[in-house]
């Protein structure tokens, strides 16, 4: 299963490899390849993916752990012994819990440089922008990245929980959302048409708010109440592709997050947990950040455990940012929960 796997990323890689040496502009080729060392860093995802499975647990049933939790973290589910769905066809089950690794979002200070595909995508830049101007402004801030959100579901290409009715085994590794072609991405007004209610939380008191949020997610998982927080990676807003005030590895992350708080505010992304979940997924315009962690696979993996969102980058970061080693291009898994009716 897994040579079958390695066969299909290698014709994959060698694909657009050859797509970049025709479409892709020389420097943005060079830059990349220089960052994650060609196309073996999409081997070296999957790999780091397959060696971190364990994050999925742990795994219960009618609300009964059947796995050692391994020190990994979760959050409250379905206790009934039975569950109940209508849709797609009337049905009994047993409810499931487990966190299911269905993308990875690529983060970047060069354009389109996704090491997931190991590769530079063949493609332009927002607005006309050339290589060079964006890069420029990435390469002078730190804090100012470009993501590939890809589809990966890895059970699927691990044939895992085939036979569970509502997991999302639909599709292959694919690219959903990429920002450099969403001008909303690149423009923090632009970015308010839809998400107007930014405004609200522009003053000290919504950020003096944010405070109880910070210290939750160090002992356990943010408040979903207060979904324009993310704990110590500062706020939500805007959803653009600027940090600041935090070290590289939390950037990295906070725009992860990001990325999924406006995937989900344009129904791209749907909620998976609760009593909604157990049949299948539900519009959740107003993402709850409990209902995903996340987990660096590229290019260091030192901490052990996928990461709630919002700790703090001094329990988890150490080693994460190493000079040379670490380009500031990550590929950043994210771990779904998932409660489900199965049969």
């Amino acid at each position: 299963m897994l040579r079958k796997i390695l066969i299909n990323f290698f014709i994959f890689i060698s694909f657009y490899t050859n797509a970049n040496a025709v479409a892709g502009t020389p420097a943005a080729v060079a830059a990349c390849n220089g960052a994650i060392g060609g196309p073996s860093s999409a081997v070296r995802v999957l790999m780091n993916t397959i060696t971190s499975i364990y994050n999925i647990l742990p795994i219960k049933i009618a609300g009964v752990s059947i796995t050692p939790s391994m020190g990994l973290e979760d959050i409250a589910g379905k206790s009934a012994p039975i569950c109940y769905c209508a849709t797609p066809f009337p049905r009994i089950g047993i409810p499931i819990e487990l966190w299911e690794p269905n993308a990875i979002i690529d983060v970047s200070n060069i354009p389109n440089c996704v090491p997931t595909l190991g590769m530079s995508l063949p493609i332009g830049v927002v607005a006309g922008s050339s290589f060079q101007e964006i890069n420029k402004e990435n390469t002078q801030n730190k804090e100012s990245y470009q993501i590939t959100y890809i589809k990966y579901p890895l059970f699927k290409m691990l044939s895992l929980f085939l036979d569970i009715l509502c997991m999302d085994m639909d599709g292959s590794v694919d690219i959903a959302y990429l920002s450099t072609i969403d001008p909303f991405w690149q423009n923090d007004m632009w970015s308010i048409i839809i998400n107007p209610d930014a405004f609200l939380f522009a003053n000290p008191i919504a950020q003096f708010a944010c405070i109880p949020d910070s210290v939750t997610s160090q002992l356990g998982f943010p408040l979903d109440p207060l979904y324009w927080c993310f704990g110590s990676w500062n706020q939500t807003f805007p959803l653009t592709k600027a940090t600041n005030g935090i070290s590289s590895p939390e950037a990295a992350m906070a725009i992860a997050s990001k990325t999924l708080f406006k995937l989900h505010r344009q129904f791209m992304l749907w909620g998976s947990i609760g009593d909604l979940g157990l049949c299948g997924k539900y519009p959740m315009p107003i993402m709850r950040k409990s209902q995903y962690t996340m987990y660096p696979v590229f290019p260091l993996m030192p901490h052990p455990f996928r990461i709630p969102i919002g700790r703090s980058g001094m329990i988890w970061s150490p080693g994460q940012d190493i000079p040379v080693v670490n380009a500031h291009v990550w590929s950043i898994m994210t771990y779904k929960k998932r409660n489900c009716c199965a049969l």
